[in-house]
């Protein structure tokens, strides 16, 4: 595992301070040998997946499962109303596993909760020192069985605490995704979203990447401060970050893969001082649970945080541009909730000023593309024609930007696929 750290200084004039901008990027090594991979396929068949949407998810949960090898442990849950464990829990790569998801049929309501509950006793039952994961895909709302969302995040949260993580994949127009969104972050998995069914086979082959991947798991960052100018620290991701006693703020990452580098972004605030030079203005220390050939090994990384604090700015084009990347994935939060209480020009406001900001960096490709959407949605929200499915495709843009999976986000860019008719 790999630490880097960039700073972007900008002075304050008017409060003779300066704020501190640091990007943090955590790079997992490729492992040697591949770490086992126990897992639960959970799949929603209730009847609103009836027709195509069933047979898209049977044809990438058989890819996800004619991936794995022997030496993993699968097993496969179907529900709707009813629960059923279909194969396994039992060493992967039986053609039996495949005999049975071409097999299901959709039909009934959706009891999400008893499904990934069966889900995670399976793969609990069977823990490896690897990834312990349930992967559950739904279309649909939580109305059987455990139906309250505070409680199915609850007991996701509980579950990594016992090493099962949760990926959630939501499809269409009808799930929560203010319920699939917080199980999986809290659950140290992947939230994806699947617009269309073209796009189920891509992200079960992103989850497969990430799996297969895995390079470092329980990673969390620690933020201290060590100058007395030093007044808090701002992070412009949604993470949860808890402070602890002497200006310490953790941050809890989860797994960190290979295949995608993991960017956290911060601000310190440095209040009136004088023109003192190079100074020590923070600490960061990482600790992760490194996936190695001989094992699992735990590693500590500790860095001390230098700033130019004179009357200048040392700006770094590629920390501001993330770091407003990352206010841009705010701002589409903010822009969901602006709209649930029905306040669609300030929604819309909040996404073009945010594109405003990013101008300066649009001969980069991928943020011009940023702009254009977040224009586009902006004029979604000022027309009133903002739907279900555009709320969803926010929160999907948001998650993906704010944990750095720069490939989703661009696999499911409307901009992305505009350009490119």
């Amino acid at each position: 595992m790999r630490a880097d750290v960039q700073l972007s200084t900008k002075f304050v004039s008017t409060q003779n301070g300066h704020q501190v901008g640091m990007l943090v990027t955590l790079t997992g090594e490729t492992p040697v040998r591949r770490a086992p991979i126990n897992v639960a396929l959970v799949l929603d068949r209730s009847g609103s997946m009836d027709g195509e949407p069933i047979e898209a998810a049977k044809d990438a949960a058989r890819r996800f499962a004619g991936f794995l090898s022997p030496a993993d442990r699968l097993a496969v849950v179907t529900f709707d109303g009813d629960i059923d464990t279909i194969f396994g829990p039992a060493a992967a790569g039986d053609p039996a596993a495949d005999a049975a998801i071409a097999a299901v049929q959709a039909r009934g309501n959706t009891n999400l909760s008893g499904g990934w509950l069966k889900g995670m006793h399976h793969v609990k039952s069977g823990l490896v020192d690897g990834t312990n994961r349930v992967v559950l895909l739904t279309d649909g709302q939580a109305n059987a069985g455990i139906v309250d969302p505070a409680a199915l995040v609850g007991m996701s949260t509980g579950a990594s605490s016992e090493r099962v993580s949760t990926t959630c994949i939501g499809f269409g127009s009808e799930f929560n995704e203010d319920l699939l969104e917080p199980m999986a972050r809290q659950g140290g998995g992947n939230y994806w979203y699947v617009e269309d069914q073209d796009q189920m086979g891509a992200i079960f082959q992103a989850e497969i990447d990430g799996l297969v991947a895995l390079a470092a798991q329980n990673v969390e960052v620690e933020v201290s401060l060590s100058h007395p100018r030093v007044a808090g620290v701002s992070f412009l991701q949604s993470y949860n970050v808890r402070t602890t006693a002497g200006n310490t703020w953790h941050v809890s990452l989860g797994d960190l893969y290979a295949t995608s580098p993991r960017p956290l972004g911060l601000v310190f605030h440095v209040d009136d001082v004088e023109q003192l030079g190079r100074v020590q203005i923070g600490e960061v220390r990482i600790q992760a649970d490194v996936v190695l050939e001989q094992g699992i090994e735990h590693r500590t990384i500790a860095m001390p945080v230098w700033a130019n604090l004179d009357a200048a700015d040392h700006i770094e084009p590629t920390v501001e541009q993330t770091l407003l990347r990352f206010e841009a994935a705010k701002a589409r939060e903010a822009a969901i909730s602006d709209a649930d209480r029905g306040d669609y020009d300030g929604a819309a406001r909040g996404l073009r000023a945010v594109g405003l900001r990013l101008a300066p960096y649009s001969a980069d490709e991928d943020v011009a593309r940023e702009i254009a959407d977040l224009n586009d949605q902006a004029a979604l929200l000022e027309s009133r024609k903002y739907s279900a499915m555009d709320r969803k495709y926010h929160a999907a843009m948001a998650m993906g930007m704010r944990e750095g999976k720069i490939g989703y986000v661009k696999s499911i860019s409307r901009r992305e696929k505009k350009d490119n008719k």
